[in-house]
């Protein structure tokens, strides 16, 4: 898996992110007026969109629980983490954990997203905050 930062990925319009400043930003949608947040954001064709906000989600997210997906061997893949990340603005996001060798996921672990190459194109996940970039 690649690692797409910086300029690199560009969102189709319908992606639940963007990147600022060299920083994914997953985001998030609310009804206007409303506090609750909701992800990912609407498609841009629904009806709803117009009487929706986007909504940068900034806090710093945490592992909340993950597990490990183990394909059959006859693909040749390897495991793959997925997990759930809590965010301060209310909202459980499921995505692939991107984990540096040897190290494995711990719940309450703080998180960042990043946008990862995948066999679908560029999607995003989380990896650990204090380690480097997605690789």
């Amino acid at each position: 898996m690649n690692s797409k930062i910086e300029g690199e990925a560009r969102s189709t319009g319908d992606d639940p992110w963007r990147v600022c400043e060299g920083r994914v930003v997953l985001q998030a949608y609310r009804y206007t007026g409303r506090e609750e947040v909701f992800f990912p954001p609407l498609p841009l064709t629904s009806p709803q969109r117009a009487r929706t906000e986007l909504v940068e989600l900034r806090g710093a997210p945490t592992l909340y629980s993950f597990t490990v997906m183990h394909p059959s061997p006859k693909t040749g893949k390897p495991p793959t983490a997925l997990g759930y990340a809590d965010y301060p603005e209310g909202v459980r996001i499921f995505g692939r954990l991107v984990y540096p060798a040897g190290r494995r996921p711990m719940i309450g672990d703080a998180l960042v997203p990043c946008l990862i190459d995948t066999d679908e194109g560029t999607v995003y996940a989380f990896e650990p905050q204090d380690e480097e970039p997605c690789a």
